[in-house]
């Protein structure tokens, strides 16, 4: 069984995207107040987990602060520098921004963290063999990834964000 489909031949040749600049998106946004709204409250979200994620093992902090940053940078100016001018979240924002990633000391930190973690979890509280097993490997395997698919860049420092300017 075939599907016919009656497309004029103009809106054939039309690109189905369409390219825009930040000004233009700016512009569209505000025309849409409503999708604004939604943005911050889904940034508001992405940040609450952020930091829930710094107290919390398990919780990615970073990812949901990278999160919350997009968010609020399409919805609400203020919010965005308000987000990238705080002391905890800020700088891990700006090492991205700047595509530096985390530096070797941070993977070494995040990985000594993460494994004591793992090792409270499987060996003092976990009571089920198998679960443990699991949580053990989940470790092994973030630490892999943290050391081998993280990118890598340098301490962010504000010597370094006057260099890049």
């Amino acid at each position: 069984m075939y599907i016919v489909m009656n497309i004029p031949e103009e809106r054939k040749l039309q690109p189905i995207a369409k390219e825009i600049t930040v000004v233009e998106a700016k512009k569209e946004l505000e025309k849409n107040r409503s999708k604004r709204v939604l943005l911050a409250v889904g940034g508001s979200f992405a940040l609450v987990l952020a930091i829930l994620g710094i107290f919390i093992p398990g919780i990615p902090c970073t990812p949901f602060a990278l999160l919350s940053a997009a968010l609020f940078a399409k919805s609400s100016e203020k919010l965005y520098n308000w987000l990238l001018g705080n002391k905890i979240l800020g700088p891990r924002i700006k090492n991205y921004q700047r595509r530096k990633g985390i530096s070797k000391s941070g993977k070494i930190k995040v990985i000594i963290l993460m494994g004591t973690m793992v090792l409270i979890s499987s060996l003092v509280i976990i009571k089920v063999f198998t679960i443990k097993v699991i949580i053990l490997f989940a470790g092994l395997v973030g630490a892999i990834v943290v050391w081998f698919f993280v990118p890598e860049g340098k301490d962010y420092t504000e010597d370094n964000a006057e260099g890049d300017s």
